[in-house]
């Protein structure tokens, strides 16, 4: 009976959204592996909605902030790599800099990566993954990535008070470049 009910409880965590955005609140919304919910105010920030045939829906988002991608592939479609990577590469190449990776924290669904890069300062890169659905985020002040990556290791430091944080101004898409690189594509191509 005990391993019908981990079954179940591991189809109910999969099948709950642990990222959510509520344009009509100014929202963003994360399930925290406790199952509680954890919510981040935004604000003056635009929309920008990405089209492919292999995704469901997409979007980028930007504000003062945070910048972010939301994609979420179709059932039937698939990543040709580590998604991660592809963000990771394509980010490097718009802002022409390399990046040295200074910390990284993984809870579930969850990974925070800081990087330093050797002009613009550090860049923090908040990673969340589901069910073919994938969210790129570049924190460009730090706020949401001490306060989260707190809430989820809560004897973590900010090392990074005072010291220059990447404020992006590209607007990098894996979407809008899916045509040339080939990030991903159907199951039967």
């Amino acid at each position: 009976m005990n391993f019908f009910k981990k079954i179940l409880n591991s189809l109910n965590q999969m099948s709950n959204p642990v990222f959510s955005f509520d344009a009509n609140k100014s929202e963003l919304s994360f399930i925290l592996p406790n199952d509680e919910k954890f919510d981040f105010t935004l604000e003056n920030y635009e929309v920008k909605t990405r089209h492919d045939p292999y995704v469901l829906e997409a979007y980028t988002f930007n504000s003062n902030d945070l910048f972010f991608e939301y994609i979420h592939l179709d059932s039937n479609c698939s990543w040709n790599g580590l998604a991660r990577g592809y963000f990771e590469n394509l980010l490097k190449d718009s802002i022409k800099e390399n990046l040295e990776l200074q910390e990284r924290f993984e809870f579930k669904h969850y990974e925070f990566s800081t990087y330093k890069t050797a002009t613009k300062g550090f860049v923090h890169l908040i990673y969340i993954w589901e069910v073919n659905k994938e969210v790129f985020m570049i924190d460009k002040k730090g706020i949401l990535y001490n306060e989260f990556i707190k809430l989820l290791k809560s004897d973590y430091e900010y090392k990074y008070s005072g010291r220059e944080i990447f404020d992006l101004y590209h607007e990098i898409s894996l979407v809008k470049h899916n045509s040339l690189n080939h990030y991903f594509n159907g199951s039967s191509d």
